[in-house]
């Protein structure tokens, strides 16, 4: 008895990829799955109070390599340095010293507890990373820019004429522009 035979007469069928099944016995049946559209690598969308940047698993897992080989203290003190050089320069531009100070702090400050929750929290989409703050109510320049504001004002008259998809990429930049991110939070991304 041959080996089909033997197969048959026990109710099982193996059958080889490149044999095709004896005659009458069904073809396997593969079923892929779903097709699904592949996510951006960056998508920035306005929420409530702030907004989220999503980034996909590719960016996240980029991102986390840049954020594994940073040195916050060496960076922190970068920054002091140089907003001690702009406090004692020729030309002292304290309100420069003291941003660069204030970014000095919130480096060496929040920059450790981020890198633990982008670590935690990388999904097998990538991650969403939600930035909450102070809002103000319409993008302001330190300095007067007056092209650049009649661009601004130009994109808003414009919104209402606008798809859904660009007015949402204008309200996404504009929430970025006029955020002062205060907290943030990483999820998962599925």
């Amino acid at each position: 008895m041959g080996l089909i035979h033997l197969v048959l007469a026990s109710g099982v069928v193996l059958i080889p990829p490149d044999v095709p099944p004896p005659v009458g016995a069904p073809w396997p049946v593969e079923v892929a799955p779903p097709p699904h559209v592949p996510a951006p690598p960056v998508a920035v969308v306005a929420v409530r109070g702030g907004y989220q940047v999503s980034l996909n698993r590719g960016m996240a897992e980029r991102l986390q390599d840049i954020l594994d080989r940073t040195d916050e203290k060496q960076i922190a003190t970068a920054l002091r340095d140089l907003a001690k050089e702009k406090k004692e320069g020729a030309k002292p531009d304290e309100d420069t010293a003291a941003t660069l100070e204030l970014v000095a702090f919130v480096v060496s400050s929040q920059l450790p507890g981020f890198k633990k929750a982008m670590r935690e929290n990388m999904g097998p989409g990538g991650v969403v990373i939600t930035m909450t703050g102070l809002q103000a109510p319409a993008v302001k320049f330190r300095k007067p820019r007056p092209r650049l504001e009649r661009a601004v004002g130009a994109v808003r008259g414009a919104m209402p004429l606008m798809p859904d998809d660009a007015r949402e990429a204008v309200e996404a930049l504009r929430a970025v522009a006029r955020t002062t991110p205060l907290f943030w939070k990483v999820d998962p991304l599925e």
